[in-house]
């Protein structure tokens, strides 16, 4: 979920949740947001489940409805110390339904062009939103996009994901699907050890076995996955961005370039509430296809080749990114 989007929900009627059951009691809400985090934690077994479950249920006593435990689940959040989970108010929730035309925001699309006629060079932004329709038009863009620059016949790629800060996995990975080469290069380890990947085949994207997006689109297989590809990172990196980062560590002739991303290498479920606000609980960390595991927050993914004393003016910054990725490219491995 994406902060800046967050400041919109003002835009929504203050009015929109009292569309929402308010049945439950605010000690059986709570209780259900405490018995979710609970259950599916990545740090479940680091939590005092009985003095969490004590210290929340007390605060209860003096909430006069549901409205009023927000703060409260907001709390238990913080004491998971997972650094990625939070709640989001069901006016938010309805923001991110929308989509970014409905909210007045320009719709995220990849940059993408040749340079010097033979490196193609596409960034991938970061995407927000969890209407349907956006999801499978932002896909379909970064496909569109890679679509176009493999017709003119690059000597390899530069994915650019400097900017990537995050949001909805889902939509990211099929985009770039036409580099996944092998189905499981990604994915997360939950607390009990078990392992879920991010699975892409032909357009739709797999969790294990469960199909969770179909691009709705028809797909496009990349011509050559021989082809060098240069993978640019920095801390901006984030959460979904560090995800597709991670689907191309280990991959064939290919490098990531840059410094470490910033940290958030944890995998979030959704859980919507009884008034239609949503739990976003960590669940996992990322691992690999070399089932490395990622689960120390704020460490990020080291790059292969990385860049130190970067210049602070922006052009410059971009000149040393783009003359590693272009000197790796022409190495031909």
């Amino acid at each position: 979920m994406k902060t800046p989007l967050l400041l919109l929900f003002t835009l929504i009627s203050t009015s929109f949740f009292q569309a929402y059951s308010q049945a439950d009691s605010p000690k059986t809400y709570v209780t259900e947001a405490l018995d979710i985090m609970k259950a599916r934690s990545v740090n479940k077994s680091k939590v005092d489940w009985e003095s969490l479950y004590a210290s929340a249920l007390t605060k209860t006593d003096t909430a006069s409805n549901i409205r009023s435990t927000y703060p409260i689940i907001a709390d238990a959040l913080e004491q998971l110390k997972d650094h990625h989970s939070g709640f989001y108010l069901p006016e938010m929730i309805e923001a991110y339904k929308q989509g970014y035309r409905a909210l007045g925001m320009k719709f995220p699309t990849p940059d993408f062009r040749m340079l010097d006629n033979k490196y193609a060079y596409i960034q991938i932004p970061p995407f927000a939103v969890i209407n349907l329709d956006e999801q499978w038009e932002y896909a379909a863009s970064i496909q569109a996009a890679i679509r176009q620059l493999d017709r003119q016949k690059p000597k390899g790629w530069i994915i650019d994901l400097r900017q990537n800060d995050g949001g909805m996995s889902i939509p990211m990975s099929a985009g770039i699907g036409p580099f996944v080469e092998s189905e499981k290069c990604v994915g997360w380890r939950d607390a009990d050890g078990n392992d879920t990947y991010w699975i892409y085949k032909k357009g739709q994207v797999f969790q294990n076995d469960q199909l969770v997006f179909n691009m709705n689109a028809t797909p496009y297989k990349i011509k050559s996955n021989r082809k060098p590809v240069a993978v640019l990172i920095a801390n901006e990196t984030a959460s979904s961005g560090e995800i597709v980062a991670t689907t191309f560590v280990g991959r064939r002739n290919t490098v990531l370039i840059g410094t470490n991303t910033n940290g958030l290498t944890s995998s979030n479920s959704e859980h919507e509430l009884s008034d239609g606000a949503y739990l976003v609980l960590t669940e996992g960390n990322y691992i690999d296809r070399n089932s490395k595991v990622y689960d120390k927050p704020g460490e990020g993914i080291a790059p292969d080749i990385r860049l130190e004393n970067l210049p602070k003016d922006k052009s410059e910054k971009d000149k040393v990114y783009m003359e590693k990725a272009k000197a790796y490219i022409e190495k031909g491995k």
